[in-house]
């Protein structure tokens, strides 16, 4: 076991020949930091769409232990890319332990903010479990199918029932395996600020710099990593469509959108299925869904390891206060206390990784505080 002992920073961008060299030799070494989230070309595709994206260099004496990519906002560090970036962690030697209170001091901060981590976490962290989700394609699509069917017959009931409604009423709809090009993300964007507006949640592409990101990526075309879109077609219209990030044998499932209109065909669902089976034949062997989410992933998906959701600080953090704060002027029962703080404190967080100006930051912070209180007063009323 080795201690970092101290910590430079640098810009993404200005990462050597050798600290790829470290890095890479770091990922071959730890069999947890799977996918393109952990991968130095996703790093150093998105840094300069990111405000005040950095990497941290960690030694162990005098030799570079790990690499820990972040970004600043205010006295709080979240992880590189954070709320798009679904995994994150240290990149480094599998036996590098980190403190972390000593390593938010070395970056000047006092919280650090995660969601999606992979790796040790200091111990006196408040954090919540979760699983990543996992489609097998290692034995092949039909095998994968011919699982996961046995095991949810009723859900693929119901989907062969979708796919001879979609034969029924449009012939199919036409599948195409693509690259993210910026009229085929707008689109997807447009769809998702839809839904936003429809749940209440924030539009992380209010803020630009996230939707600068994801065409930055687009752009970034190495052999073996980038961005494809799974899309469905019914007479040149767009149906659905999903931005997925490969890497290798992995592939990420990341932006899905649908037309509202399509709703009743699952068009999601049948996008996903579609996509394995294409892939498979390119020689993907695991799909990523991602941690918890909607029902149907877990129908889709088995468990694989686990990662946290959490925050570490050194010092109490005022964004806890104001959780604390608005969850009192709540009127729900105590038994939703914890569900109802979860739920705001995602919020607050996806707004501070997104919005970087203070007019923009109170803006959202005041609809979601509106959006919490009308929803709480509409529950009392029920």
């Amino acid at each position: 076991m080795v201690r970092h002992s101290r910590v430079d920073i640098i810009k993404p961008d200005h990462l050597s020949a050798e600290d790829i060299r470290l890095w890479q030799g770091f990922m071959a070494e730890r069999d947890d930091l799977i996918g393109p989230y952990f991968d130095v070309r996703y790093v150093m595709a998105i840094g300069q769409s990111v405000p005040k994206a950095f990497v941290a260099r960690l030694y162990a004496g005098d030799r570079v232990a790990g690499f820990f990519p972040f970004q600043r906002r205010g006295r709080t560090i979240q992880p590189l890319g954070a709320p798009l970036t679904d995994y994150h962690g240290i990149i480094g030697r599998r036996d590098l332990q980190v403190d972390f209170k000593a390593l938010l001091k070395s970056l000047g901060a006092q919280h650090l903010v995660f969601q999606g981590w992979v790796g040790p976490m200091n111990p006196k962290a408040r954090t919540t479990h979760h699983t990543r989700r996992i489609a097998d394609l290692s034995k092949g699509y039909d095998a994968w199918f011919e699982t996961q069917k046995s095991e949810h017959h009723k859900f693929f009931k119901n989907i062969g029932r979708c796919i001879r409604n979609v034969e029924k009423d449009f012939g199919g709809f036409e599948f195409s395996w693509e690259m993210a090009t910026s009229a085929i993300i707008e689109w997807i964007i447009e769809q998702k600020r839809l839904q936003y507006k429809r749940s209440g949640l924030h539009d992380v592409f209010t803020c630009g710099w996230t939707l600068t990101l994801l065409k930055t990526l687009a752009g970034y075309q190495d052999q073996g990593f980038g961005l494809r879109v799974g899309v469905f077609r019914h007479e040149g219209n767009l149906v659905a469509a999903e931005i997925c990030l490969v890497k290798g044998d992995n592939l990420h499932f990341w932006f899905p959108a649908y037309a509202e209109s399509y709703g009743r065909y699952s068009p999601g669902i049948l996008l996903s299925m579609r996509i394995m089976q294409h892939v498979e034949a390119l020689g993907v062997k695991r799909v990523d869904f991602g941690c918890g989410g909607e029902q149907y992933k877990h129908v889709l998906t088995t468990p694989e390891t686990a990662c946290l959701e959490g925050v570490v600080s050194s010092v109490p953090s005022v964004g806890e206060m104001i959780l604390d704060q608005l969850v009192e002027a709540l009127p729900v029962m105590k038994s939703r206390i914890k569900s109802v703080r979860l739920s705001l404190r995602r919020r607050f967080n996806i707004i501070q990784a997104c919005e970087v100006s203070a007019s923009g930051w109170l803006k959202a912070m005041g609809g979601t505080a509106r959006r919490a209180l009308s929803r709480a007063a509409n529950d009392q009323a029920a």
